[in-house]
């Protein structure tokens, strides 16, 4: 796919390209190749969630970029102090598609989107006005998994069904919080005001900076209030429709992509003299030991390391991906911390990279001894006090201890796969399903949308699980069974 990216790039030599760029996605790599083919091209891409995301990835992929348009607008003194200038604040809603439509109000009260995690607090609110007798109506993937909300659940939405029931609502609930249960901007509140209805949004302080409290927004801080307010905004209409038209008029005047994005092209046309600076240089030599370097003694060791200043490892067969060095030492130096931790894929050669270990997740999502047992060795980059140090502790690692040393105090999650390896212990299927990503059900919905029905692929997949690897079957079972799953598979893959 990549080479046919490239191809066209080179037939069309495009003024721009934009490029929506997520953890386990390093197309970045290409970028490069971008450029020695279409010099003049400018590169953009969008960063959506970088109150989770800057420190394990947007700060590396940034680098590649021309330009980096943010949705999260308090982050951009992050990527400036970084060295990162042509950054863009921008919401990137499309008034063309959302849009208010001439049809009555048929819901008090809705909301779309998944379940998110427990620190998100999605279920308790809805579950709470629920049994305070709000008419709720819910929407989105995920909700199928709670039969306390089957009568309320009115399934996943096409499009233009999203659209359709947004106008038919009188209040259009906003929950802000993140999977790690800290308030964030969310497209939401704008999707709502865009199609002029009103919206009810949980409480973040950096939207008073694009809409006038009680005007144009109107927020809660906790349930009773969110309560409160339903109840009154429910009663008084033309109240509720006079903000609905203010924050439909500052969306549409202020926050659409045609105004965002014109004044951005005209900003970047003025700087003619715009090139693209390469990646920041780093003062810095790298070394990789193996198991037989700790057959040397304690001196030559520590002689073999004495010119470098950062130190990884490999034990049994690993890959190293393109830029691992470069970024596991960039976020070292960046971070300050004495250890990197990147992320890896799991390879055969029949499967290609059928497994995605997303590091930074799996830490939030199990306990430490379950995150440690996923570990691998090949995944680290530590500096050189800290390999001197631990010594000990490293050659333990390489002969078959597990790694338990990488905690959030001590460690730089990246959150790019830089390695692949195919030699893997698998774990409980309960636990994989949390932390990886997998790769080969996009792989098998792909064959099937494409009805390659004689691919191999399938084949091979039968012969992993004969030799053991169950969770690839409880994996397929999962998907046939639940249907907001295979929903989810549509837009997880893109193949």
């Amino acid at each position: 796919m990549n080479k046919k990216f490239l191809e066209l790039i080179e037939k069309e030599k495009p003024d721009y390209i934009f490029l929506g760029m997520r953890p386990g996605e390093p197309d970045a790599y290409i970028l490069p190749e971008i450029r020695k083919i279409s010099p003049k091209t400018k590169i953009f891409t969008l960063f959506a969630d970088d109150d989770i995301y800057f420190e394990i990835f947007s700060r590396y992929i940034i680098l590649f970029f021309d330009y980096g348009l943010l949705f999260q607008r308090k982050y951009l003194s992050n990527y400036k102090n970084e060295g990162s200038e042509n950054v863009f604040p921008i919401t990137m809603l499309n008034t063309t598609f959302f849009r208010p439509l001439d049809i009555e109000k048929k819901y008090d009260v809705i909301f779309i989107g998944a379940p998110k995690t427990k620190l998100s607090r999605r279920y308790e609110y809805i579950k709470f006005l629920k049994e305070n007798g709000v008419k709720i109506k819910l929407f989105g993937l995920g909700w199928a998994n709670y039969p306390d909300f089957k009568d309320i659940y009115g399934g996943v939405l096409s499009s233009e069904e999203m659209i359709k029931i947004i106008n038919q609502s009188k209040i259009y609930l906003c929950l802000s919080k993140n999977d790690y249960g800290e308030p964030h901007m969310t497209l939401k509140f704008l999707e709502g005001s865009a199609c002029k209805t009103f919206v009810l949004t949980e409480y973040f302080k950096e939207y008073l900076k694009l809409f006038k409290e009680n005007k144009e927004i109107i927020m809660f801080k906790n349930k009773n209030e969110l309560l409160q307010k339903i109840n009154y905004y429910l009663k008084n209409d033309n109240e509720r429709e006079k903000i609905a038209k203010a924050g439909y008029k500052k969306v549409l005047n202020n926050y659409n992509l045609d105004v965002e994005f014109k004044k951005m092209l005209e900003k970047s046309k003025r700087n003619k003299s715009y090139k693209h600076k390469g990646l920041p240089k780093i003062n810095k030599k790298i070394i990789c030991l193996y198991k037989k370097d700790f057959n040397l003694d304690l001196e030559n060791l520590k002689k073999k390391i004495k010119d470098y200043d950062y130190v990884f490892f490999n034990n049994g067969k690993c890959e190293n991906l393109k830029y691992r060095k470069y970024l596991q030492a960039y976020s070292l130096e960046k971070s300050g911390k004495s250890i990197s931790c990147c992320d890896y894929y799991v390879y055969s050669k029949l499967l290609g990279n059928y497994l995605y270990f997303f590091t930074d997740n799996a830490f939030q999502m199990v306990n430490k001894l379950q995150f440690d047992s996923f570990l691998n060795i090949n995944q680290i980059m530590v500096t050189k006090n800290y390999f001197l140090k631990n010594i000990k502790m490293f050659n333990e690692i390489l002969n078959g201890a597990k790694i338990d040393f990488v905690n959030k105090e001590n460690t730089i999650f990246v959150s790019i796969p830089l390695i692949r390896i195919n030699k893997f212990k698998f774990g409980e299927y309960k636990i994989m399903k949390k932390v990886f990503q997998f790769k080969f059900l996009g792989k098998l919905y792909s064959l099937k949308y494409r009805k390659k029905f004689l691919s191999i692929y399938p084949f091979v997949l039968f012969f992993e699980i004969l030799k053991g690897e169950i969770f690839i079957l409880k994996s397929i079972v999962d998907i046939l069974k639940d249907k907001d799953k295979r929903e989810r598979l549509k837009s997880f893959e893109r193949m």
